[in-house]
């Protein structure tokens, strides 16, 4: 039995069968004569039409039209197929090269961020470590309030050789234009002075005993004259905290040497003056300086100093915050 497949398809032309030759249909010559549809001169054609031609003339020239029509050089179709070939090669050629442009923009747009990244961050980040003149003015500008600062002063200090060696521990209330108040016990060696109490109101420096036998006052100038060893150590210009600051960078080389984190955690400014340049009396030997870098506040200091005939004395100053009350600088009598 034969498969449906192999049955020959009546519409598929067969290689083995050649196509049959259409009869040729008899047509009178008077017919022939009346198709104008071939004439493309411009001779008319006979106007009569043969009885019984119509059908066939209509069919002749039916598809005499559909083939002119398909055939003939129409210059505005042809222009229309041109352009429209035209702008598809556009389009195909937009569409090949519309990735590259768009990772071109991309690349072009990410070089863009980076750069502006950069600038930017350049402009808002701060340098590592400000300079040492930067941290000493905000410092300044800080302990420059009118406001009054308490500290802890801790001292050491020794004579010639190493003898009469001093300590003590008390506390410090300073207020900008050399005001200031110092109270507590002193000692040297093994033997308690007992307590006292000295300050200066920015014109006169005073002092006294908390016995009250000792009560003395005389101008800034001359406060040497009222207790000659307490004065040496206890140096008025150095207990006036903003202006020992302030007056660091022309005494001095100051530079900052490092961060630390402070007690509370807090990122600590170490500054450091050496080298001194002036000839000021005591010699200042040397200055540490701490300073909050976040508000550039002096947190800590620590001084040590040469006086004259060879004594030596070490101070550290620890900031306590702000005076609660009011402090009155003036001699209390």
């Amino acid at each position: 039995m034969s498969r449906p497949e192999d049955l020959p398809d009546p519409e598929r032309p067969d290689p083995q069968r050649p196509d049959p030759e259409l009869p040729e249909l008899a047509v009178p010559d008077s017919w022939r004569a009346a198709d104008d549809t071939l004439s493309d001169g411009g001779e008319a054609a006979d106007p009569t039409v043969p009885p019984g031609s119509a059908p066939w003339l209509a069919g002749q020239r039916s598809v005499h039209g559909l083939l002119r029509a398909l055939y003939s050089a129409d210059a505005t179709a042809r222009e229309a197929r041109v352009q429209s070939l035209l702008e598809r090669i556009d389009a195909e050629r937009a569409a090949a090269t519309a990735p590259a442009d768009r990772r071109a923009g991309r690349v072009q747009f990410l070089v863009a961020a980076v750069l502006l990244l950069a600038v930017g961050l350049f402009a808002v980040l701060p340098e590592r470590l400000p300079t040492a003149a930067a941290a000493v003015q905000r410092a300044v500008a800080q302990l420059a309030r009118d406001v009054d600062q308490r500290y802890r002063l801790e001292m050491q200090g020794e004579g010639p050789a190493g003898s009469d060696r001093l300590r003590h521990e008390f506390e410090l209330v300073t207020r900008p234009g050399m005001r200031l108040r110092v109270a507590g016990k002193l000692a040297l060696g093994t033997f308690t002075l007992g307590e006292f109490e000295l300050g200066c109101d920015g014109t006169e420096f005073w002092i006294r005993g908390a016995n009250g036998l000792l009560r003395r006052s005389a101008p800034v100038a001359r406060r040497g004259e009222l207790a000659p060893g307490i004065a040496d150590f206890l140096d008025v210009g150095y207990l006036d905290v903003h202006a020992l600051v302030r007056q660091l960078p022309e005494d001095f080389e100051v530079a900052v040497v490092g961060s630390e984190a402070g007690p509370a955690g807090e990122r600590l400014l170490h500054l450091q003056a050496e080298r001194q340049r002036s000839g000021r009396q005591p010699l200042l030997r040397k200055a540490d300086l701490w300073c909050d870098e976040a508000t550039g506040m002096v947190v800590r200091i620590e001084i040590e100093a040469a006086h004259p005939g060879g004594a030596r004395q070490t101070l550290r100053f620890v900031h306590l915050g702000e005076a609660e009350q009011a402090v009155d600088y003036r001699r209390p009598w």
